[in-house]
């Protein structure tokens, strides 16, 4: 009897144990240096240390959280990119596959935490540059299903117009990533718009921050509460328009932070329509920077033509706002126009919306008249020949006008 309840508890621990290994939740934190601590007294009043003791105390959910950090003071988005990139922008750094997004994936994370607040700037590379590469980061851990969180920068001394950069690239990253992002800026800058480190949590270098820094962006860590938040970033539409190009309507987009599987369909309806319909879908190229996108409609319809854009993500669908064209038809267009084999004769193909008498010129290229004739045209399609063996080698125009003095104009040569 004993036997058999020694190996029901044996049997009860393994399940238990088991149960917590598959419960287990895993953070992995890449940076610099903050991330990595300096300027803490002690690893376990950084901000990272806190945020393992925070998961370590709050253990009514069972979950057994474990915080690994890979990062290395000095780096910079470059360092962190995964392993592969090459960066477009002669003599950036290689990404570091000791503290990239490739190392940081091969935990098998929960979540990904990116702090990397300063270093860019102070290295002289742009705002749109740090934003391009936390972008492409964070694309790619979102691609390999893994919920990524970027902190934003945080005061430095640096001379006014970095200081103004690092105040743009936080507002850039609490915009572009939202909920995905974590606000590392407020609680670390002075209120007199200088945007400087607050002496009471610099250590004194105007770099790095004390223990009371590290607490302040502990708790806004804490507070962004990373396991219950899992929703994707929303795809943002930058720009949509139409244009109306001779006789087409040429639409073009741009957006950024498409999620794998978005695609676009472009929807069209007349003045007089009630439903939008369909005319062309593509699939998001999926970078996570921003792209621009275009098609064109050969077809629009006479009159007012209304465009959206209806975007589907892999979580949800979302339509753009409605650009319009007016597009007024020619009553007619010149087809083609060819010199036969005879060479004798000009070969004319004119489309045109009704019957109608057009007028029909010949002119050089010194803009004279060399030959003007009347035509009767049908609504559709109509070809006649104009006589010009009489006409030497060389290029011409042919001119066509209709009775409201509407033209067209198309060059040959002889």
């Amino acid at each position: 009897m004993k036997k058999i309840l020694f190996y029901l508890l044996m049997l009860v621990n393994s399940l238990w144990l088991l149960q917590s290994l598959s419960a287990q939740k895993k953070v992995v934190v890449m940076g610099s240096s903050t991330a990595a601590g300096q300027g803490s007294s002690s690893p376990s009043t950084s901000w990272v240390g806190r945020l393992q003791s925070h998961f370590r105390k709050n253990n009514s959910d069972g979950l057994d959280t474990t915080v690994t950090s890979i990062a290395f003071s000095g780096q910079t988005t470059y360092h962190q990119m995964p392993t592969g990139f090459v960066s477009p922008i002669p003599g950036r750094p290689a990404p570091d596959p000791n503290s990239n997004v490739t190392r940081a994936l091969s935990f098998s994370p929960d979540v990904i935490i990116i702090n990397l607040p300063t270093n860019d700037i102070a290295n002289g590379y742009t705002k749109k540059e740090c934003m391009d590469n936390f972008r492409l980061m964070y694309q790619a851990i979102t691609a390999a299903n893994v919920p990524c969180y970027i902190t934003t920068s945080q005061p430095r001394s640096l001379s006014t117009a970095l200081k103004d950069s690092l105040k743009t690239l936080a507002d850039s990253v609490k915009n572009n990533f939202a909920l995905h992002s974590i606000d590392f800026w407020t609680d670390l800058v002075t209120t007199d718009g200088l945007n400087n480190i607050k002496p009471e949590v610099s250590v004194g270098d105007g770099i790095h921050i004390n223990d009371l820094g590290h607490n302040y962006v502990f708790i806004r860590t804490r507070d962004r509460n990373i396991f219950a938040l899992n929703i994707p970033l929303p795809l943002r539409l930058l720009d949509f328009k139409s244009q109306l190009v001779n006789n087409t309507v040429l639409l073009t987009w741009r957006s950024e932070l498409e999620e794998p599987g978005t695609t676009y369909e472009l929807q069209r309806k007349g003045g007089n329509g009630t439903n939008f319909q369909p005319v062309y879908t593509r699939s998001a190229n999926g970078t996570g920077q921003a792209t621009n996108y275009n098609w064109t409609d050969q077809n629009p319809l006479p009159g007012q033509n209304q465009y959206r854009l209806k975007m589907t993500e892999p979580n949800k669908e979302s339509y753009s706002s409605t650009v319009s064209v007016l597009y007024k038809p020619k009553s007619f267009d010149i087809r083609r126009l060819y010199i036969d084999n005879s060479l004798l004769n000009l070969v004319v193909q004119i489309n045109s919306q009704k019957e109608q008498q057009v007028l029909v010129e010949l002119i050089n290229t010194a803009g004279i008249v060399l030959l003007q004739r009347k035509q009767i045209v049908s609504s559709s399609f109509n070809q006649f020949s104009l006589p010009v063996a009489h006409l030497a080698a060389g290029q011409y125009f042919l001119r066509v006008r209709d009775a409201e003095n509407n033209y067209s104009v198309q060059a040959f040569f002889k």
